[in-house]
């Protein structure tokens, strides 16, 4: 029925809380918009968060939201979400570098230095497969020492659910890995952020 709606009309109707208006724009927009993303990041499950996490944004700011161009919100929203996602592998990489870098510096600082840099490594590794918006909760919750309200506040989300992906983080690392050990990570990472 709203297949042959104009973008107008269906932003018109969304605005009003109408569902199938939301489907017909996520039908009509989300192939062309996920191939696009795919073009630009490495895996399927990163370009799956990005468009995700651009339609949940559709529907969330339905209301306070003036769209005039459709397609041109979705694409600039999806440029946006991309460059963030690069933010986000930059600030992993420049962790692990750090990590690195720091038991270069401190070869004393721990007897089996070997064992644990290449444990810390292991551990950075994993929490950077997890998924897109999980890791960087985890990331802001863990190294950037954020509260649960200030990351909610920053990626425009509600406290519950940046509780939830905290949870669901420590969950997935935990079957694989001890807390000490993701301790050691963290510990080393504001170690030589600190410049000890």
């Amino acid at each position: 029925m709203y297949n042959s709606y104009s973008d107008e009309q269906l932003l018109l109707l969304l605005k009003d809380d109408n569902v199938e208006a939301f489907n017909a724009i996520y039908a009509r927009y989300s192939r062309p918009i996920y191939l696009y993303i795919l073009s630009k990041l490495d895996t399927t499950d990163q370009a799956q968060d990005v468009l995700q996490d651009v339609f949940t944004s559709v529907w969330e700011k339905r209301k306070v939201r003036h769209v005039e161009a459709l397609k041109a919100y979705l694409y600039q929203s999806v440029r946006h979400k991309i460059i963030d996602q690069y933010r986000k592998d930059a600030t992993y990489r420049k962790y692990l570098q750090q990590l690195i870098e720091h038991f270069d510096a401190h070869p004393n600082i721990i007897m089996d230095q070997y064992d644990m840099k290449a444990k810390a490594q292991e551990v950075l590794e994993a929490i950077n497969q997890l998924p897109g918006r999980m890791k960087e909760i985890f990331m802001l919750s863990r190294f950037e020492n954020l509260s649960i309200d200030q990351i909610a506040t920053k990626l425009d989300l509600s406290p519950q659910t940046v509780k939830n992906q905290i949870t669901k983080a420590l969950k997935i690392l935990r079957t694989h890995y001890s807390q000490s050990d993701m301790l050691t990570v963290i510990f080393f990472v504001i170690l030589y952020r600190q410049g000890l």
